[in-house]
């Protein structure tokens, strides 16, 4: 029996087995507990810096998942296009903002990014 996480382990090692050129992965973190998903950010991670893997495209509604290994983000809302730029662009408040419909508070620190949305008459909206 194997957990969620050494599940999405393993679906990523047999993708790689293939030596593609580009490798997929589309919300690898849903239905992962927090220590699962961290053991797993930390993979991608190193798969990100490992200069003879795949480039890796990864989707996902959480900005605390986009690694420091990702240099580039796609913003879409509506199937429309936000922003396409390097995530240090990408990832303003003001944008994330608009995507979601709601205010944001972002954060940076070592490279990872952090979300809150802002309080409204005492209710998170």
């Amino acid at each position: 029996m194997l957990s969620q996480g050494e599940r999405q382990l393993v679906l990523i090692g047999r993708a790689l087995m293939g030596k593609p050129r580009v490798l997929i992965l589309d919300e690898p973190c849903a239905g992962l507990d927090p220590a699962a998903r961290e053991h797993f950010l930390q993979f991608l991670q190193r798969l990100g810096r490992d200069k003879s893997s795949p480039t890796l495209v990864l989707v996902t509604h959480h900005v605390e998942e986009i690694m420091p290994a990702f240099s580039q983000v796609l913003v879409l809302k509506a199937g429309r296009v936000l922003a396409a730029d390097q995530k240090s662009n990408a990832l303003a408040p003001r944008l994330l903002s608009r995507a979601f419909a709601a205010r944001v508070h972002l954060r940076q620190l070592n490279g990872r990014y952090t979300l809150k949305v802002a309080r409204k008459r005492g209710v998170v909206v």
